[in-house]
């Protein structure tokens, strides 16, 4: 399963809830680098970010870095899904690596998701 910043950003913050999914997981779990850089942009400050660190390294989440393969799907993702939907240019990177590991995509970010029929979308609390 690809993990998507925003359960990251809550089990930080402390929520039970996405703390709770995290460590209950029994699938491998996943994040994208463009997850990873999401993260780096919302930490207010270095500390903040090692905690993130911290985080996916205690839970051992792989990441994934961009490949060829990735890139190609989350351009077209981009260029599909931008106008009609507003999709960004992260989102879509996040979306192809779940697509092209052929995983489902855990997120609270349903309105930038829903519209990519072909991916399996899991709101986890």
């Amino acid at each position: 399963m690809v993990i998507d910043s925003t359960i990251l950003v809550d089990a930080v913050r402390g929520q039970t809830p996405a703390k709770k999914f995290l460590e209950a997981a029994e699938e491998k779990l996943f994040i994208s680098r463009a997850g990873v850089m999401e993260m780096v942009r919302g930490s207010r400050n270095k500390r903040d970010f090692k905690a993130v660190s911290k985080l996916i390294a205690g839970l051992n989440i792989e990441i994934v870095e961009i490949s060829d393969e990735i890139s190609a799907a989350a351009g077209a993702i981009f260029e599909t899904y931008w106008h009609s939907h507003g999709v960004g240019a992260m989102d879509s990177f996040i979306a192809a690596t779940a697509l092209v590991l052929k995983e489902s995509l855990a997120t609270h970010n349903i309105k930038h998701f829903k519209p990519i029929k072909e991916l399996n979308l899991t709101v986890p609390y």
